[in-house]
């Protein structure tokens, strides 16, 4: 800022005080201006953020929902199967053969539908402090979804790092042996479809936040497995 200095000194106190609140009132001025345009920039910085922020979510929320109906599917089809093999097995109609194709057949349709989560306009608005230009109730929402987000990929990679590795080397020993055990084949097929129950669950919750709901709405894995279990059983 830039004040040219007075040519001749003020004859009077009043001549002064003119000379005085015009260079006051000139650097309030700027001053009010500078915090117009930077009020102006923070207001366009918010919006941007905020419109790459909603369509993000938006992106992931369809990719959430497709998963959701994928693992229903895959839920029914292990469901179906399990409850095949129990009855077979109650019968006494089980055989080595109907067993191996069982557990075959479950090999081949062992998959996961869990959905490809991005963060990239979030951690973007965090890195070039966008965010903090965001309304406070956009800022509130935007956090609850992105933290049950995180919860979800977390929870649902540590289920199917177990599970996965568990069920699948159960499928494949019986196979190699070519003699798998009755119980052993329905407590294998019982696993994952506990395993499918679980995440369906999860990302019926993740569904429920992306569409509006609240984040706490996202269980725990341990209360999200209790209820999971206690709903397949009645």
């Amino acid at each position: 800022m830039h004040v040219e200095p007075l040519e001749k000194l003020p004859r009077s106190v009043r001549e002064f005080l003119s000379h005085y609140a015009m260079i006051v009132l000139s650097i309030l001025t700027a001053l009010a201006l500078e915090q117009i345009a930077l009020g102006l920039e923070h207001r366009h910085e918010g919006k941007r953020a905020k419109a790459e922020i909603e369509q993000e979510i938006a992106v992931n929320r369809e990719q959430v929902h497709e998963s959701l109906l994928q693992t229903r599917q895959f839920l029914q089809d292990w469901d179906a199967r399990e409850k095949r093999t129990v009855a077979e097995v109650r019968a006494g109609q089980a055989t080595n053969e109907s067993l191996l194709a069982t557990l075959t057949d479950a090999g081949d349709h062992f998959r996961d539908a869990l959905p490809t989560l991005k963060t990239t306009a979030w951690d973007a608005a965090i890195s070039d402090h966008s965010v903090d230009y965001l309304a406070h109730e956009d800022l509130t929402r935007f956090s609850g979804v992105y933290a049950a987000q995180r919860m979800f990929a977390q929870t649902s990679w540590d289920i199917l790092r177990d599970s996965a590795a568990r069920d699948l080397s159960a499928i494949s020993l019986a196979v190699a042996l070519g003699k798998p055990d009755p119980a052993q084949t329905v407590a294998t097929l019982n696993g994952r479809l506990r395993t499918l129950a679980i995440i369906e669950s999860q990302t019926a919750q993740l569904d429920a936040v992306l569409n509006g709901g609240r984040a706490e709405d996202v269980l725990p894995p341990q209360k999200a497995a209790s209820e999971s279990a206690s709903g397949a059983s009645r």
